[in-house]
């Protein structure tokens, strides 16, 4: 998968990765090069590649929902996911 590139003002910003300690204050909006928007959360549960659902405190679950996890995450890591209907045209 090719990792896209933060048009935001975000340091160290990656679609791609997931860790274990919080990088940016959950919730946290970008676009990438292509338009597409992404926002930061964190995973209440392993979350598989495809869509899940974010809740209003930006904790993930594997439920189908309007946002697309690119990367999986494995419960309690911290990553960015996409919303599914982006880009935003």
């Amino acid at each position: 998968m090719t990792v896209e590139t933060s048009v935001s003002p975000l340091v160290g910003a990656n679609t791609d990765r997931r860790t274990t300690v919080q990088e940016f204050k959950l919730g946290t909006p970008m676009f990438d090069t292509k338009n597409r928007s992404w926002v930061y959360c964190q995973a209440a549960e392993a979350v598989a590649t495809g869509t899940c659902t974010a809740s209003a405190a930006w904790a993930l679950t594997d439920a189908a929902g309007t946002f697309t996890a690119d990367t999986a995450f494995a419960s309690g890591e911290y990553g960015w996911v996409r919303l599914t209907d982006s880009p935003l045209e």
